[in-house]
């Protein structure tokens, strides 16, 4: 080794100590390749981070992602970041994850390399890709390094190497498969979901939460709407979804009969997948709760991305207009219209979206 030791240590109430050597690392202009190997990740987590990952692959470095998954902790958000980064850097990145195989034996590492032009630097200690591990609580991390073609570097590369035959690369359906075993995990940490029940929450450091997935999506910079919806339509499974969403109803809906305006509105492809969690060729049935009737209607994600759902309501409503849906519980949402009086305002505020021109408008909140 080149250098002694230094201790990172974070305690609760103190400052962000490994967070903050991450993002100082990550931004080092020096640093071509980055890997990371961690039982936990969640988007809490890496969304404190992205930022800086990603600017570091925009300018030529590489990043190399292994998640434990189907634990209980990692959450489909954080395994759908590792897909984002490969379509947005096909040459630059590698997401893969490993599935415990055995009940009493899990992947637990917490190891963190960056390679330079000149040394290689490791922190390994007991910090995790969560806002707990980057945060709130109490860790210790030591970060070591080595010159470049040590014998060091050759045994930190054997290791990478062994635990990245145990891995596979993230795919959408190993998400959509993980999302669905028992007990697993969201990026929701009310009380209702932690064992310790009746305590208070600690607030975030100095560095606000980032915030859900979805927005990171429709806030990328360079990139078409259509790449983004197809995000968004693919990634059904993140569990930080829009509590609302804001629809335009056009003034001549397909399915009237007899020349008259119809009901059935055909839902933009990126609400099918985050909004509604409907994946490719899966069906749900929805309950819309209108002020004084409830409609039940089924959601079918069909394989050329498209969807119909009749909406009776909008036949007596003056129309365009807009349908405003707030997520109330699983598949269940409330419904009511915009007043006409302020279909402009909602329209230019809130629908900012629209997949090609011409289409409906649409947005998340």
């Amino acid at each position: 080794m080149n250098a002694k030791p230094v201790l990172i240590a974070q305690v609760t109430h103190g400052h962000e100590a490994t967070r903050e050597r991450l993002i100082q690392l990550l931004k080092d202009p020096t640093v071509e390749r980055v890997r990371f190997a961690v039982a936990y990740a969640r988007w809490e987590g890496l969304g404190l981070l992205c930022s800086s990952i990603e600017a570091l692959i925009a300018r030529g470095g590489r990043i190399e992602s292994i998640y434990g998954a189907g634990n209980g902790v990692t959450t489909p958000d954080a395994l759908y970041y590792g897909i984002l980064l490969k379509n947005l850097y096909p040459t630059r990145t590698y997401a893969g994850f490993v599935e415990d195989k055995f009940a009493n034996a899990t992947f637990h590492p917490k190891y963190y390399e960056f390679r330079s032009t000149s040394e290689v630097r490791i922190i390994v200690g007991s910090t995790n890709l969560t806002g707990g591990g980057l945060q709130r609580n109490s860790e210790a991390s030591l970060e070591v390094s080595c010159l470049r073609g040590s014998a060091e570097e050759k045994a930190f590369d054997a290791y990478w190497n062994t635990i990245k035959k145990q891995a596979t690369a993230v795919g959408i359906n190993d998400v959509l498969r993980i999302s669905k075993l028992p007990g697993s995990a969201a990026e929701d940490r009310s009380p209702a979901r932690l064992l310790k029940s009746g305590k208070p929450f600690l607030s975030a450091g100095a560095k606000p939460q980032p915030r859900p997935l979805f927005e990171k999506i429709l806030n990328l910079p360079k990139q078409s709407q259509g790449k983004k919806d197809g995000f968004l339509s693919a990634f059904s499974a993140i569990s930080a979804k829009p509590k609302h969403l804001y629809l335009q109803i056009l003034a001549r809906e397909t399915g009237g009969q007899q020349g008259k305006p119809g009901s059935a509105v055909q839902l933009p492809v990126a609400t099918l997948g985050a909004y509604f969690g409907v994946a490719q060729t899966e069906e749900r049935a929805i309950r819309l709760d209108f002020p004084g009737e409830q409609l039940v209607t089924n959601i079918t994600h069909f394989s050329n991305n498209t969807h119909q759902v009749r909406i009776q309501p909008i036949l007596s409503i003056t129309r365009p207009a807009i349908l405003h849906l707030t997520r109330k519980a699983d598949n269940v949402y409330d419904a009511k219209f915009i007043s006409p009086a302020k279909y402009e305002t909602i329209l230019a505020d809130r629908c900012v979206h629209q997949s090609r021109k011409n289409a409906r408008r649409w947005g998340f909140a």
